[in-house]
């Protein structure tokens, strides 16, 4: 981007930021916007290396956007707000939700000091099967391997129609003698067109051990979940069973084992009523959707806007907040716009 075209976009941005708090006033009583985190990483965090740019933000950054949502919004559990607006009880004007996807460590290393330091309520979605494990969600695994043949050729055999995917970005990195992030971000947006059972026996039989038992572990186990639900802030959803993409072809038993195992699942581990569900990657259908209602009181999903009494619970849209758009608070104001 040219100099011209930063300064050019640094002055749209200021100017949505101061502009776009206006226009809430504007909006219908009752009001809420639900945003949408999943990592809380540190800025010198090794994990960082192995994650997509739109996954994370560091502690300072969530600590910015807790001080400016408490000055704009009442913050709100989602599920309380939820069941005040089905039986029509009075709600805040504006309301803002805090969400975080996958249920990873750093939520409770990194996110639960900032949550605590603000009195912030927060619902965490967590992938049942995951749980105490060290499983990893494939994207961090094709980037960890896509990194590893980029620094060693030859090392690894992709299957082929994996390596039609990931040869080509590893080429093009080659001649300018540097894998960026956003190569690797491209690669896993690209993967997302397999189906998921297809693009883990692909990872699979390009690295069967993955890590092993003994390495980090990134995902919350039990004690950790225990602590965050005896803060008082922090609830839990269903972010189904095993992180199943929900927008194929599902069978109804696959669909039932996913929704409505994870919550029970959920409820005997954290001691809670399991009343929220996410949508793994806001892929849905129709029978996913009619599923979720027998199970629970809402869901989310990862598209963008505001939601409102009256709107469909099963469909909440949300704003993902993610460090490169929204470091600062200019950013993170016109983020929350929705106008870029």
């Amino acid at each position: 981007m040219s100099a011209w075209k930063r300064i050019a976009k640094r002055a749209v941005v200021h100017t949505i930021a101061r502009t776009a708090p206006l226009t809430w006033g504007w909006r219908k009583p009752g009001s809420l916007i639900v945003l949408m985190y999943h990592r809380v990483l540190p800025k010198d965090s090794p994990e960082r290396q192995f994650e997509q740019p739109g996954m994370y933000v560091s502690p300072e950054t969530l600590d910015l956007h807790l001080s400016e949502l408490k000055r704009r919004f009442e913050l709100v559990q989602l599920d309380e707000w939820l069941r005040r607006a089905q039986v029509g009880l009075p709600l805040p004007r504006l309301a803002c939700a805090i969400t975080f996807d996958d249920g990873w460590r750093d939520n409770f290393d990194f996110a639960l000091p900032v949550l605590r330091r603000h009195a912030a309520p927060a619902t965490i979605f967590l992938v049942s099967s995951y749980i105490g494990t060290t499983q990893r969600f494939w994207p961090n695994r094709l980037i960890e391997l896509a990194r590893s043949a980029f620094a060693d050729p030859g090392s690894l055999a992709f299957p082929q129609t994996l390596a039609a995917l990931v040869n080509p970005v590893l080429a093009q990195a080659r001649e300018r003698k540097a894998l960026r992030i956003e190569d690797l971000d491209s690669l896993v947006q690209q993967a997302k067109g397999f189906g998921e059972d297809e693009i883990r026996r692909l990872i699979d039989a390009t690295a069967p051990s993955g890590r092993s038992s003994s390495e980090y572990r990134e995902i919350l186990d039990e004690a950790q979940i225990a602590d965050m639900a005896q803060s008082g802030l922090i609830r839990f959803g269903s972010h189904t069973m095993t992180h199943l993409r929900l927008g194929g072809a599902v069978s109804p038993e696959a669909l039932e084992r996913e929704i409505g195992g994870s919550r029970s699942r959920l409820r005997e581990l954290c001691g809670q009523e399991i009343g929220l569900f996410c949508y793994p990657n806001g892929d849905t259908s129709a029978a996913a959707i009619e599923c979720v209602r027998r199970h629970y009181l809402g869901a989310v999903t990862t598209r963008a806007g505001w939601h409102a009494r009256g709107g469909d619970a099963m469909r909440i849209p949300r704003i993902g907040v993610h460090e490169d758009v929204s470091a600062t608070r200019a950013s993170f104001l016109t983020r929350l716009s929705g106008w870029l």
